[in-house]
């Protein structure tokens, strides 16, 4: 009746793209904290969709149009989100709509290289430069240390930040990838920001 792949094993790439699009309304409504709790949900679905994909048994079809989707949703979850905050955040127009532009460019590219290369990326142990997934755990790390630290000055370093990624993302260098002990570490990590930002918000 529908196009499309709606089975469990798409269940969970579907809940990061709903975590990300209620960050872009929480970030567009004057929430950034409640924004950067649902952003990093969205990065935790990210890291373990694939995981949870595996578990179902698919047919070809179902395995390519799992890729496609994936890297479609990391283009809401992980591009378009950080483009809204930063643009939220903006101290200089000018500026940040080139650093949003600079940001939006790399990750597009990296997201194309991952596609065009997931064959051999998938088989190996390395990334290719910096999975867009990571900004899921630096922004929403960075806000919680600025407001910890009143520093007030998260427009300033989102934008450095966002700089620092696009050039991480395109930098054709090998990145280990995670196995269980980094994977424990990425969701412990995450969590620790979670309860941080909860306790920002409440």
């Amino acid at each position: 009746m529908f196009i499309g792949e709606y089975g469990k094993f798409n269940y969970l790439t579907y809940l990061g793209v709903i975590f990300a699009l209620i960050a872009m309304a929480l970030t567009l409504n004057g929430e950034p904290t409640l924004a950067m709790m649902a952003f990093i949900m969205s990065g935790v679905c990210d890291l373990f969709d694939g995981r949870f994909a595996r578990q179902f048994v698919r047919t070809p079809q179902q395995e390519q149009y799992g890729i496609e989707i994936d890297s479609l949703s990391d283009m809401v979850n992980f591009v378009a989100f950080p483009t809204v905050m930063l643009l939220t955040q903006a101290f200089n127009n000018y500026v940040s709509v080139l650093v949003v532009i600079i940001y939006a460019l790399a990750a597009t590219n990296r997201l194309a290289y991952f596609n065009s290369s997931t064959k051999a990326e998938g088989h190996g142990q390395y990334f290719i430069g910096l999975p867009v997934t990571y900004s899921a755990l630096f922004f929403p790390l960075l806000y919680l240390l600025d407001q910890w630290f009143a520093m007030d000055l998260f427009p300033i370093l989102s934008h450095v930040m966002a700089l620092v990624l696009a050039f991480l993302f395109i930098w054709k260098r090998p990145i280990p990838k995670p196995n269980g002990i980094a994977y424990a570490v990425f969701v412990l990590l995450a969590l620790l920001t979670l309860v941080g930002l909860g306790f920002l918000q409440w």
